[in-house]
């Protein structure tokens, strides 16, 4: 069988031109977990909701204290077209499922900050000048955004889309297509878990995503297309994707009269038809396809009773699925019957699982996915 590239390590990337930061005569340092490993590497760069081309005047990776160069057809520098991907020529790194993989980019500029993954990466700019692939990168703190309720986050890492690895040992590929509590890094841990199979399981969650309709309001854009109008883009060009876990549906319940119009809450027939058409698409593309239940928002802003009853009647249709079930609502609430998290994995705000939550996710898609796998 010939070698292929497999997907290690992935995020959705989303409109963050809301930040309003330009970047100019500067070098970014992307830090990344790999999945799996590979013999060879390479990093698709994403340019989508940029305005203008992005200039890379130079850009290297790092794994393990090694550099390399990255190109481009053979050329150092390269211009990202607005509105377009990119993907560097195959480096000859090799790379182990856990290890540390940083995409420098020199960005000679100006150019504005629009492209990103809200996602585990971490990043930071340098210092002036020309840093890429050095070994001793002058970083600086990373950007943040303040945020409507005056709370201040680190902005997303740029530009980067996805590392993929050449392969000659096929692995399966598990795609998690979800909102903020995928994008805040269960896949990954679930990764780890599983690492003696070997399997990939990459994220692409996008914070406030929604299953039906696109982000609306103010940060609209930073919250993305739909789940099911990304599909395609962000699970079916996924390298050697072969499993696709479904975690959407907690944004259409409670968005609705406090980020997006009232008029667009979706009754529980809507979600669980938008659900069954994810999934055909899913199985006609030769996916195995993991639904997970919605997870509880009871305390959460936009919640109240009739949510509740549409979340339960989703999650009812859900479990009749199966096999094919990852059941994060009965893995994070209270106890049995209960509609609100366990104070135990509740980050504070009672939608969003904390560390020990997001260990619990991964231990059930981990389970789930010994199974599937």
């Amino acid at each position: 069988m010939s070698p292929a590239w497999t997907a290690s390590w992935t995020q959705a990337v989303t409109d963050v031109a809301v930040a309003d930061l330009e970047l100019r005569d500067v070098t970014v340092r992307i830090t990344v977990e790999a999945g799996v490993g590979g013999e060879r590497l390479r990093a698709g760069l994403s340019n989508r909701f940029g305005t203008t081309p992005l200039h890379v005047g130079r850009a290297a990776v790092r794994v393990d204290g090694r550099a390399a160069p990255m190109r481009f057809g053979g050329r150092s520098a390269v211009d990202v077209p607005a509105g377009e991907d990119l993907v560097c020529d195959p480096v000859d790194l090799a790379v182990v499922a856990g290890a540390a993989v940083e995409v420098d980019l020199y960005l000679p500029g100006p150019w504005r900050y629009a492209t990103a993954n809200v996602s585990t990466a971490t990043w930071h700019p340098s210092a002036p000048g020309d840093h890429a692939g050095s070994d001793h990168f002058p970083g600086r703190a990373t950007p943040v955004l303040t945020l409507p309720d005056g709370a201040e986050m680190e902005l997303p890492a740029p530009v980067l889309r996805d590392v993929e690895v050449l392969r000659d040992v096929p692995t399966p590929v598990v795609v998690c297509l979800g909102d903020s509590i995928t994008a805040a890094g269960w896949p990954e841990r679930t990764a780890r878990r599983l690492r003696d199979r070997p399997v990939a399981v990459v994220n692409r969650g996008i914070a406030g995503n929604r299953l039906r309709l696109d982000g609306a309001g103010p940060f609209g854009p930073v919250f993305g297309a739909s789940g099911r109008s990304r599909f395609d883009r962000d699970v079916l060009a996924t390298a050697g994707r072969t499993h696709v876990v479904v975690a959407l549906g907690v944004n259409d319940l409670g968005h609705p009269g406090t980020m997006a119009p009232e008029d667009q809450l979706p009754s529980s027939e809507q979600l669980i038809r938008a659900l069954d058409g994810i999934g055909a698409r899913a199985r006609d593309a030769g996916l195995s396809v993991l639904t997970a239940t919605v997870t509880p928002f009871d305390g959460a802003e936009g919640f109240d009773r009739e949510r509740e009853l549409r979340r339960a009647e989703v999650n009812e249709w859900i479990r009749g699925l199966g096999s094919g079930v990852v059941d994060f609502d009965a893995a994070l609430r209270s106890g049995p019957g209960a509609i609100a998290l366990d104070p135990r994995f509740d980050s504070g705000d009672h939608l969003h699982p904390g560390d020990a939550g997001l260990d619990r996710m991964a231990d059930v898609a981990a389970e789930v996915l010994g199974r599937s796998v």
